[in-house]
């Protein structure tokens, strides 16, 4: 064997190894010297690995070059000509790669070279030059599931009927799944869609894919799917600002509302990246507004308001949120009229949930359950399926103390949202009312169970171990809700009534004054703690507190 021919396998052999550990500058290098050892012949097959290399390492400048070198001496070099059209149609030089493509086809009429012109076609927007190619191919042809995938595309051919032919032929096709599934979604054929996103996923991770089947299961009350689809989507593309604003939704119907506050937060950040100087963030701003309305941080949530645009369609609901925030006692019954008199003569705004809410909000300050019911009954009649509309009417019947009609709302939204901690807490709450304390003890513990961030949860826990005299586990679930959520004077003064229960009345003194610091008007945590004084034999301590307590009184007297 000639010695040169020996060292230039060699080092096309050393070029192929290092090319498979990705060293592709060092590969370019072992074939380069492959092309001296060949006596001065241009060796187009090296050439065009050579040009491979370059594509490989993205200075696709010189990877044309060398590719040129080899057309030059074989004008019909297949896979130079491949591999030009890839490179000038990734560059977004569509023309050129056309040019290229159609030099390919006069020398090979290979099926993926007929998707790769169509391809170019297709985004050159010569959907009748596709047409008239696509006529010409023989069934084989016309029925292979990419080139079917590509003309469903062009809008010449019924979309639909070519997506099944395409999945038909090839169901490990990612696209046409999707793409199917996308068109049964918008169709509201929400069981073939998922099947469809389903199948996708089993094909590969699609982000996409993802955040439909958490806009499916959301819409049909799977909260927990739907989050747990949001949250895959999120690790798969954290740039989906679309996404956490869903996730948002998805977790205030669950009512976690820090962390819908997180997501919504999440995706005005993203909105911002994506158009620093005009994002569309009012919806954003409302729905982070109403999230801290519900979290008692009106300050905030006002501010959030002023922020939306008088010309957004948000603007009218921001209004009537902002007003519903700044009302007091002394202006509860003028509200009411004015929102009242709104909802019933603008029938097409009647439907608008923060209409319904502020009203109904209202109607509970004023202790109108009857009208708040009758309220929130056509609410649900508009939107059977809310989960919120749904509490609050149950909470409603508990406050009218109408605990049948209650228990029968909360079985009912037990079936159509088993997986919704609100469901545990409506059961919770009614069985306390009819001091079925075990009852209402398994189903907070559900709760619990279900939403270990949930405060409210714990606290409720441990309020009723403290009215059936368990005050070591009372204890341990409101350090459980204090550590999850510091700021509510009611956890401490139930802690200290434990405490003062076990006999701790160091302890019980310590949580008690806590409670006062953080709500100084509420009477009855200056009376706690002027009776757990007296226990200490502390007169100097309940002396203090009883003069609260007559002050506390006679402020309340003067408010009437």
């Amino acid at each position: 064997m000639d010695l040169n021919n020996e060292n230039s396998i060699d080092y096309i052999k050393k070029s192929f190894e290092l090319k498979n550990s990705k060293l592709y500058k060092e590969a370019i290098e072992m074939l380069y010297k492959a092309l001296e050892c060949e006596n001065g012949k241009a060796n187009i097959e090296i050439i065009s690995q050579i040009a491979d290399l370059y594509a490989l390492l993205k200075n696709y400048e010189r990877a044309l070059e060398e590719y040129e070198k080899v057309l030059d001496i074989d004008k019909n070099h297949t896979h130079s000509l491949d591999e030009m059209s890839k490179i000038y149609f990734n560059l977004g030089q569509y023309n050129k790669a056309l040019e290229i493509s159609q030099k390919l086809l006069k020398t090979t009429q290979n099926a993926d070279y007929f998707i790769a012109h169509l391809q170019i076609l297709y985004k050159l927007k010569y959907f009748d030059k596709m047409k008239e190619l696509y006529e010409t191919f023989s069934d084989e042809l016309k029925n292979n599931a990419q080139i079917l995938y590509i003309m469903s595309k062009t809008g010449l051919y019924p979309e639909e009927d070519f997506l099944k032919k395409a999945i038909e032929k090839d169901n490990a096709l990612t696209q046409p799944c999707f793409d199917l599934a996308v068109k049964y979604y918008e169709k509201e054929n929400y069981a073939e869609a998922k099947k469809l996103f389903k199948h996708v996923l089993e094909l590969e991770k699609n982000s996409q894919a993802h955040y439909y089947m958490g806009l499916i299961e959301h819409i049909e009350g799977n909260f927990f799917e739907a989050i747990d689809n949001y949250l895959d989507c999120i690790k798969l593309d954290n740039t989906n600002d679309k996404c956490c604003f869903e996730l948002a939704k998805a977790y205030i119907d669950i009512n976690w509302l820090e962390e819908a506050q997180i997501a919504i937060k999440s995706s005005i950040g993203i909105l911002k990246l994506k158009d620093e100087f005009s994002p569309k963030l009012d919806e954003h701003h409302f729905l982070l507004a109403w999230i801290l309305s519900k979290q008692n941080d009106n300050k905030s949530a006002i501010l959030y308001l002023d922020l939306i645009d008088k010309d957004s369609k948000m603007y009218p609901n921001a209004q009537i949120l902002k007003n519903t925030l700044n009302l007091n006692s002394d202006n509860y019954a003028k509200a009411k009229e004015i929102l009242e008199n709104y909802y019933n003569n603008n029938p097409d705004d009647a439907k608008n949930p923060i209409l319904i809410e502020s009203l109904g909000k209202i109607y509970k300050q004023l202790k109108l359950y009857k009208d708040a019911q009758k309220l929130y009954e056509t609410a649900l009649e508009e939107y059977p399926n809310s989960v919120f509309y749904s509490v609050e009417l149950i909470d409603i019947l508990i406050d009218d103390k109408n605990y049948d009609k209650a228990l029968e709302l909360a079985k009912r939204l037990e079936h159509s949202a088993p997986k919704c901690p609100s469901t545990y807490n409506s059961f919770a709450r009614i069985y306390y009312r009819l001091k079925n304390y075990d009852a209402a003890i398994e189903n907070l513990k559900i709760l619990n169970e279900m939403d270990i961030n949930n405060a409210e949860g714990f606290y409720f826990l441990g309020l009723i171990q403290n009215d059936t005299c368990q005050p070591e586990a009372a204890l341990e679930n409101f350090k459980i809700a204090l550590t999850l959520n510091p700021m509510p004077a009611k956890y401490y003064a139930q802690t200290a009534r434990a405490y003062e229960t076990m006999g701790d009345l160091e302890n019980a003194m310590l949580y008690i004054k806590e409670a006062i610091e953080i709500a100084p008007e509420e009477i009855n945590y200056s009376r706690q703690a002027k009776n757990i004084a007296q226990k200490m034999n502390d007169t100097e301590k309940a002396d203090f507190y009883n003069s609260q307590v007559l002050r506390l009184e006679q402020l309340l007297k003067q408010r009437g």
